[in-house]
């Protein structure tokens, strides 16, 4: 026959070599995702309510961005750069921007708006760069930096990537919205709920988009020391 059946076709495609990536022990994973939760929200959050404390909104700002900016730099030395801090230092400026331009009070509002439009714009700019930004949040609570599986993993995590900023730039455009058109209480009340819904649907989005996207990269994770 001149003809090959569809089946003929998948059959004489190249298989996709399948590769394990081993993964530590949970108490080993956990030692390694602490320090990075501390560095990247414990102590930029403690910072902030004592800088609130002591020197008002300017003063909790101003000391969170400082330990995180400094943060940022010290990984960007020695190496090892949390996207935890980079969400951070993100979020931070774009709320010291905003307070710095408005004298209202009723701005503050404003802020978690501006917040998530740059975490969208963020996740955005990292799609063309070696690790996207989900990737390299993955990679702060699990050792993923496994040579023949790296190029695989990258587009697994792009799909997640482009995923979430989608989410956040959605979830801006509705907070924009909402507190354009409604009062602050209704705004609180309403971006609180579809914020929680939306976040949910996106988490559960995300371990499908891995999961899938692994089988589909013909790669297994197995916990524990190698055999």
């Amino acid at each position: 026959m001149s003809h090959r059946s569809h089946a003929d076709v998948r059959a004489s495609a190249p298989a996709l070599h399948h590769l394990v990536i081993h993964l530590p022990a949970a108490r080993t994973l956990l030692r390694r995702a602490v320090p990075v939760v501390v560095e990247g929200v414990l102590i930029p959050t403690g910072l902030f309510y004592l800088g609130l404390w002591l020197g008002g909104v300017w003063g909790g700002m101003i000391a969170a961005l400082v330990w995180s900016v400094g943060a940022l730099g010290r990984r960007m030395i020695v190496g090892g750069v949390s996207g935890l801090l980079v969400l951070a230092v993100a979020t931070l400026a774009a709320r010291a921007a905003i307070t710095g331009v408005s004298g209202n009070p009723a701005m503050y509002f404003w802020q978690p708006v501006a917040g998530e439009a740059v975490l969208g714009l963020v996740f955005l700019a990292s799609l063309p760069l070696g690790r996207s930004l989900a990737h390299r949040l993955a990679h702060d609570f699990l050792p993923l930096d496994t040579g023949p599986a790296q190029a695989r993993l990258r587009r697994v995590f792009r799909r997640i990537t482009f995923l979430w900023a989608v989410v956040f730039l959605v979830l801006a455009s509705l907070s924009w919205y909402l507190l354009s058109h409604s009062g602050i209480a209704a705004f609180v009340g309403y971006r609180t709920a579809i914020s929680a819904v939306v976040k949910a649907l996106a988490i559960a989005a995300s371990v499908y988009l891995f999961r899938s996207g692994l089988r589909r990269q013909g790669i297994r994770v197995a916990f524990g020391a190698a055999a």
